[in-house]
């Protein structure tokens, strides 16, 4: 792992920003908590804290229900009820605890007023992606939002990444993908994007090491210093 604000061989080049969305530019921690919380224990199941969503989230809405579920429940028949439930829960409360990470809003406007393109790469459903972003960022126009649809297999699948790079309409190198996932930083390199990890999402520092960032930063403002 490189650190970027020490690191001078890495290349000021990129005109594109690739965000992951729970975790990197909005916390959705506790409105997805609290819809699987709240599924589980209509269907009879333990909840959780908020906290070990944390280690559950980052492979989309189907992975994250298996792995909030006993060992012994983890059938595909029990999973699609909970997401089923999970999903209705969700719609009808995100508004009410998801929030924007600090920076996120004045890094955009300023990528905005840089022409930098800036696009986002998600497993959250595409719906709820787009709900959200909509909602939080009323004057931001992203590029392309890419959200899972089953058009394209989940990250870190390079399939859909790959896609969103022709649909932007710039070169790979040119790329910064940034993520708070080691799923993230798969899908960054997999993809020939610079894999950045954010230290203020679900994962620890750690894991974004361990998963081979090309940085780790911080916080949204130093993004800046890769665009020029």
């Amino acid at each position: 792992m490189h650190d970027g604000t020490s690191n001078p061989t890495l290349p000021n080049l990129y005109k594109g920003i690739v965000f992951d969305l729970d975790g990197t530019l909005l916390n959705t921690l506790h409105c997805i908590a609290t819809a699987f919380n709240s599924a589980l224990e209509q269907l009879d199941f333990p909840t959780h804290p908020s906290t070990d969503f944390r280690a559950f989230i980052g492979d989309g809405v189907f992975k994250c229900a298996e792995r909030a579920l006993p060992m012994e429940a983890r059938n595909e028949a029990t999973i699609t009820e909970l997401v089923a439930l999970e999903r209705e829960i969700y719609e009808a409360t995100w508004m009410q605890e998801i929030s924007v990470y600090d920076g996120i809003g004045a890094l955009l406007n300023q990528l905005r007023a840089s022409n930098i393109a800036t696009a986002v790469l998600t497993n959250k459903d595409q719906e709820a992606a787009e709900s959200c972003l909509a909602h939080c960022f009323p004057d931001h126009r992203f590029e392309q939002i890419l959200g899972f649809s089953g058009r394209y297999p989940h990250k870190p699948n390079p399939v859909g990444g790959q896609a969103l790079i022709r649909d932007i309409g710039l070169p790979s190198h040119r790329l910064a993908m940034i993520g708070d996932t080691e799923v993230d930083i798969q899908t960054a390199l997999a993809c020939g994007m610079l894999a950045v990890g954010v230290s203020w999402g679900f994962r620890d520092r750690a894991d974004l090491e361990a998963a081979g960032c090309d940085l780790l930063i911080d916080h949204p403002s130093e993004i800046l210093k890769l665009t020029y």
